[in-house]
């Protein structure tokens, strides 16, 4: 199997031999997970009030929205903590999955084998430091400066075109007062000391002459050129494992939702057989006796019905369970060549939400729908 982190323009590709745990760099590309600049992100990692992935959820559902508006979003369960990632105004076209570029720099320091530790990644436009520890993301730091900053700051400071301060910045680096002042504004705005360890560079102004002087304790990565690190963290995103996030929409086929009805609808069929049963095995005088008086202690006011004559009653009226009635309505209502992304059955009402053509859904009369940036729309539909 083969991954390509895509980073903008930047590309880098990893293949993942068949039953084999290693990975290798590759020329080939594969399957696309493109990088969500991490000014476009916000990750947070907090910790968790309930051990139950479905109720953390339920509760970020809400409060996503209610503080975000309409984003994308995902969460993840690790131990005690819980990892946030949102984006927005991000087009991911042709892309098989995503990436948090917070997540990916993390992940790169995972894969040095640092447990705690640092990566300031200094790009042209921006500057992102994430800090790890016990080998989890802890925090992260962004701010839109980099090396075009620097650039202006010598136009700026020497009157001269910034064709030509780009040419002094690249020859001279620290070497120039204003690139020296400058680089240590950067630093002390994502709150990065010089005796922070252990720190690695990446990006490309992590090749600024004179910068390692500046940070003695800082290091390179050996595993691409360091543009390529934030395309190289998301290229391994299904390769080594973390508790991130992954932006994987679960869907259920057709084929799984009518086992779905089946599986319940046999349930409740055993549920209902193994009372009559109980009935019969246990059906005596003194059985019925005590039955009827603690019958009487809970219902005083209400004429003495035996359970096995409730259970009786019930299954001799030919009243289908409302589960099953309903999972057997919903695959009347859905239609060939819709996504199912979750079924859930709450307070006597089936709500299912998935994604599909527009002319395909509208049929189904969805009580709520929304456009997707790729032509399709998603939809909600609650069968009562």
């Amino acid at each position: 199997m083969i991954y390509t982190g895509v980073d903008g323009e930047k590309v880098f590709s990893v293949e993942k031999p068949f039953l084999k745990k290693d990975w290798r760099a590759t020329k080939k590309l594969g399957k696309k997970i493109c990088v969500i600049p991490s000014d476009l992100c916000l990750v947070k990692v907090e910790q968790a009030f309930s051990k139950k992935i479905s109720e953390i959820k339920s509760f970020y559902t809400l409060d996503v929205e209610e503080r975000y508006g309409r984003v994308n979003w995902d969460v993840s369960l690790y131990n005690d903590l819980v990892f946030l990632g949102v984006y927005r105004n991000f087009a991911a076209q042709d892309c098989f999955n995503v990436e948090l570029e917070v997540f990916a720099l993390a992940r790169v320091l995972q894969v040095l084998g640092y447990q705690d530790g640092y990566l300031l990644d200094m790009g042209r436009r921006k500057t992102t430091l994430v800090k790890c520890e016990e080998g989890l993301l802890k925090s992260y730091r962004v701010i839109l400066k980099g090396g075009d900053y620097l650039t202006d700051v010598v136009s700026q400071k020497r009157g001269i075109t910034k064709e030509h301060a780009e040419r002094w910045k690249i020859e001279k680096g620290l070497e120039l007062e204003e690139v020296l002042q400058g680089i240590k504004h950067i630093l002390s705005s994502v709150g990065l000391s010089a005796e922070s360890e252990p720190l690695i560079l990446s990006g490309g102004g992590s090749k600024t002459k004179g910068l390692k002087d500046l940070l003695p304790r800082a290091e390179s990565h050996h595993f691409c050129e360091p543009e390529l690190t934030s395309a190289f963290g998301a290229s391994l995103k299904f390769i080594v494992k973390n508790p991130y996030p992954d932006f994987v929409k679960r869907e259920l086929t057709d084929k799984e939702l009518k086992v779905s009805a089946i599986l319940a609808a046999t349930s409740m069929s055993l549920f209902f057989a193994s009372y009559l049963l109980l009935g019969f095995l246990w059906s005596s005088q003194k059985m019925e006796s005590v039955e009827r008086e603690e019958f009487k202690k809970t219902f005083p006011n209400e004429p003495i019905v035996s359970l096995y004559d409730q259970v009786k009653s019930k299954v001799s009226t030919g009243e289908p369970y409302e589960l099953t009635k309903k999972l057997s309505e919903l695959t009347k209502r859905v239609k060939q060549g819709v996504k199912i992304y979750s079924i859930e059955f709450a307070e006597g009402s089936l709500r299912i939400k998935g994604e599909g053509k527009e002319e395909v859904v509208s049929l189904m009369k969805p009580q709520k729908v929304k456009k997707t940036p790729t032509g399709s729309v998603e939809f909600e539909l609650e069968i009562k």
